[in-house]
């Protein structure tokens, strides 16, 4: 299954395998947890990973802006991973992409991470506080609120699936009775297992496309 339409407080949410959700009623995109500039933190730290990540979330953004036709687009917090100056490689990257989209309004409920850079710096608005639009409260952190059901991410959720004997940790959209959980959609982040419960529904990202699993297990 390449998109899983689910329904939340009476709107309808499209989940796309790029770790990302539209909002058709409010030409929304949604993602969370990007955290640009990760890979950079790593290598300063002598852990020789790749470069590329941020080009290639990028890269990644394009398309499902150029798949929707959004009018927003709104990072549910960790837009950015660690310390950096205007001069960082990674932020002329996104500056460059986000002059590219100046019709586009990029917005950030502002995440535990964001702290250590000023986005608005990069041409984005930034919630310092929870949104809320229509029937849905959109946040980093997850919580349960008694006016309207709660997208959020932080949790970097996942689950693990098997494959005759290989066992596959993968991405996950994780929905309960109030909120609901985006995977993180970042290049360099890891999972959180959640596991399967009365009332969640839990959508595996595979390369394949989206996998609903079943309530039973996850493994």
């Amino acid at each position: 299954m390449t998109a899983h339409i689910i329904e939340r407080a009476g709107e309808q949410l499209l989940l796309h395998p790029e770790r990302a959700l539209y909002w058709p009623a409010q030409r929304m995109l949604m993602v969370a947890d990007v955290h640009f500039g990760k890979g950079a933190v790593f290598r300063r730290a002598g852990i020789p990973v790749p470069s590329g990540d941020t080009l290639e979330d990028l890269r990644r953004l394009d398309t499902l802006i150029d798949h929707f036709s959004p009018e927003r687009l709104l990072v549910l917090g960790d837009l950015i991973h660690g310390h950096a100056t205007s001069r960082s490689e990674w932020v002329a990257h996104v500056r460059g992409w986000r002059d590219a989209h100046a019709a586009v309004s990029v917005e950030l409920v502002a995440g535990n991470h964001d702290r250590h850079f000023d986005c608005r710096t990069l041409g984005i608005t930034v919630h310092d506080d929870n949104l809320r639009v229509g029937p849905l409260l959109l946040a980093h952190h997850p919580h349960t609120d008694g006016q309207g059901y709660v997208l959020a991410g932080h949790v970097h959720p996942g689950v693990v699936l098997r494959d005759g004997w290989r066992r596959h940790r993968l991405p996950a959209f994780c929905f309960d009775a109030t909120t609901g959980l985006l995977p993180a959609f970042g290049t360099w982040t890891g999972l959180h297992e959640m596991a399967p419960a009365q009332g969640r529904e839990l959508i595996a990202v595979t390369p394949a496309g989206l996998v609903p699993v079943p309530a039973t297990r996850a493994d």
